[in-house]
């Protein structure tokens, strides 16, 4: 389906009758939403009327890529309000179909996202494609449907990653095109392929020329563990209260620590072993974390340098060293002439085969 473009500023009353926001508590149920019998060891499904999928914080705002906003309603169609720096890029799915691109205005306006449906239930999922230098959204409500609870997501991936994670220029014709936001989608990169693939949400911790011990600029003092806590990364004061503990985590950091010097050596690894067991282990300690090779490192450039090599060297290293039985080392495919886009970036063909390689190996490993 190709995807209309909705740029525009549709100036409806806040709030009202018809407004629903995430203030209601969350219900539990035994047993499913379909009549099906749970069974007497079933677990209890928490359902809600809105799905959350990411970070955000108390006032509903929301900065990394792929955050993702969903709900149930009952209706013939449904508007959101949102607040946003006008630069950003969203894509919307009605029963779980992309239907549109959403470019919202500068300043807080409210958007039809769905209109002339079927009368009945219907689903709608709203997420963000942009990555964090594009500004904060923020949510204010659904309106012109009532919302149905529906089950909370039951599996949940966090990946951590760089510009491929946030899918810079994942949409682009060439690897010679330029970037913009019309050519970066976190909606179309590996992460969100990998969850659909397994029937999971995710959430994209992931930010452009970003490494574990070195960014792509040389810079030491903004790396991956250090924003990593943050609800908005270049806001050092800001803390996110973490609202999810992922099932499994999936960390591609290594393709800037090479870029900018060569081999980083063993500072990088110190910084990938502390930012598991400082961070990533204390909140999950229960996570598959997988530690995945770069699509965009090879051994023939530069000439003589091995840097695919020497990465899958170091993550072999970093996973003895920290002896956790569940953390892996997977291998991703370094990219092809037919899979580039913008500056030498993964293509959506790149973002399939390295899916399907990160599939590969989860499904063994989570049994999903």
């Amino acid at each position: 389906m190709k995807l209309g473009v909705l740029s525009l500023a549709v100036l409806v009353a806040c709030g009202g009758d018809d407004a629903v926001t995430d203030d209601g508590a969350d219900v539990v149920v035994d047993a499913p939403t379909d009549g099906t019998d749970a069974g007497p060891d079933a677990e209890p499904v928490e359902l809600e009327e809105i799905h959350f999928i990411g970070r955000f914080d108390e006032m509903q705002r929301f900065i990394w890529s792929a955050t993702r906003i969903e709900t149930r309603f009952q209706g013939t169609g449904i508007a959101i309000e949102l607040t946003d720096s006008g630069n950003n890029w969203f894509e919307v799915f009605v029963d779980g179909d992309p239907t549109m691109v959403l470019r919202p205005m500068a300043g807080r306006h409210s958007y039809p996202l769905a209109e002339g449906l079927p009368a009945g239930e219907h689903t709608v999922a709203i997420a963000r494609r942009t990555e964090t230098f594009f500004g904060v959204s923020q949510f204010h409500g659904f309106s012109g449907a009532t919302l149905v609870p529906s089950p909370k997501p039951q599996r949940f991936i966090e990946f951590i990653g760089d510009s491929i994670t946030a899918g810079y220029g994942v949409l682009g014709d060439s690897a010679t095109c330029n970037f913009s936001a019309e050519t970066e989608s976190a909606v179309h990169s590996w992460g969100q392929l990998t969850a659909d693939a397994l029937g999971a949400a995710h959430a994209a911790i992931a930010y452009s020329g970003i490494g574990m011990g070195v960014n792509l600029d040389g810079d030491t003092t903004s790396t991956m563990p250090i924003r990593y806590p943050r609800m908005f990364p270049d806001q050092p004061a800001s803390v996110w209260t973490r609202s999810y503990v992922p099932d499994v985590i999936v960390i591609n950091l290594g393709t800037n620590d090479f870029g900018y010097d060569g081999d980083p050596g063993q500072q990088y690894d110190t910084a990938y072993v502390d930012f598991i067991q400082e961070q990533l282990r204390p909140a999950a300690p229960d996570a598959i974390i997988i530690l995945a090779t770069s699509p965009m490192l090879s051994d023939g450039f530069p000439a003589g340098g091995m840097h695919r090599t020497k990465l899958r060297a170091h993550l072999e290293t970093i996973k003895t060293t920290l002896a956790d039985p569940n953390i892996h080392v997977v291998d991703i495919p370094q990219q092809e002439q037919d899979g580039l886009g913008c500056d030498y970036h993964p293509n959506e063909l790149t973002a399939q085969r390295m899916s399907a390689a990160l599939v590969a190996a989860l499904r063994p490993l989570t049994g999903w």
